[in-house]
């Protein structure tokens, strides 16, 4: 391994003289570039996950809607149900307007 800073003669294999300054700045050059692409991915990686988020809630609201719908929609056909099944109850009894039972054309009071 090549001691920093020194040289060991010209051609293949042969190593720049560097200053601890220049080296320095190397460094930090690096560690800048290395902590702006940590950050460029972290924004990525951030919106990535918002927009994934924003979709599930979206998606997570249609499904309860849909399902509130078709709650709405089961009780609904069977408060008609059940109201039908009281005028056909209603109905066998053929009660007057005012309760009373009919029965021949001959009102009885009940």
């Amino acid at each position: 391994m090549a001691l920093i800073g020194k040289s060991f003669g010209r051609g293949f294999g042969s190593t720049k003289k560097v200053s601890a300054y220049q080296q320095m700045q190397q460094w930090k050059a690096r560690q800048k570039a290395h902590s702006q692409k940590f950050l460029n991915q972290q924004a990525v990686a951030s919106n990535v996950f918002a927009v994934g988020v924003s979709e599930t809630q979206t998606a997570t609201q249609m499904l309860f809607n849909n399902v509130a719908k078709r709650v709405q929609n089961e009780a609904k056909a069977k408060l008609a149900q059940q109201n039908g099944a009281i005028d056909n109850a209603l109905d066998s009894l053929k009660l007057g307007k005012y309760g009373d039972k009919k029965t021949g054309g001959v009102d009885v009071k009940v």
